[in-house]
């Protein structure tokens, strides 16, 4: 592979490199050339969104991941899929309260899915014991999913929020 200049276009031309590289497998090969190109090019948001996925699926590091996520947002505000990546990741710290700052970012986000945005508010409150919180956002969730299997995994967050309330 050969540098990377950070002329236009370059960088767009070693993400599809990158993309194709993860598509063979090759998640060494594509993590490195993601890094390079984010190097390169720090305001390329498709290669931090990759990066941040690689490193918290493949490589369960959810710290650089949510600092790629964060990159990923700052360079294209409007990348929506970003903002629930990057509250996943927020969630796996336990960084509660950057979690939900970015989701109530996220809910302004023109085209972001709110049954995502509502289902991660939902296992934000689960997750802090405010059961009757997390049922009212699960029912969000629900309400704007198209989903059978989105719908089926509320309906789940909905009945396991009945039962910890009466066990707690």
């Amino acid at each position: 592979m050969f540098p990377i200049n950070d002329r236009a276009g370059d960088s767009d031309r070693q993400f599809q490199n990158a993309v194709e590289l993860l598509r063979s497998g090759d998640l060494s090969g594509a993590s490195t050339l993601l890094t390079r190109i984010t190097h390169a090019n720090p305001k390329h948001a498709k290669a931090w969104m990759e990066l941040g996925k690689i490193l918290m699926t493949h490589l369960d590091d959810a710290e650089y991941a949510a600092d790629c996520f964060k990159k990923a947002v700052d360079a294209s505000p409007t990348m929506a899929l970003a903002y629930i990546a990057y509250a996943d990741a927020l969630f796996r710290l336990e960084r509660f309260a950057e979690m939900n700052a970015v989701l109530n970012q996220a809910r302004e986000v023109k085209g972001i899915r709110k049954d995502l945005v509502y289902e991660r508010f939902a296992l934000l409150m689960e997750s802090q014991g405010r059961y009757e919180e997390a049922i009212e956002h699960f029912r969000k969730a629900l309400l704007e999913s198209f989903s059978d299997e989105d719908i089926a995994r509320c309906e789940k967050g909905i009945g396991r929020c009945n039962i910890k309330k009466k066990y707690s």
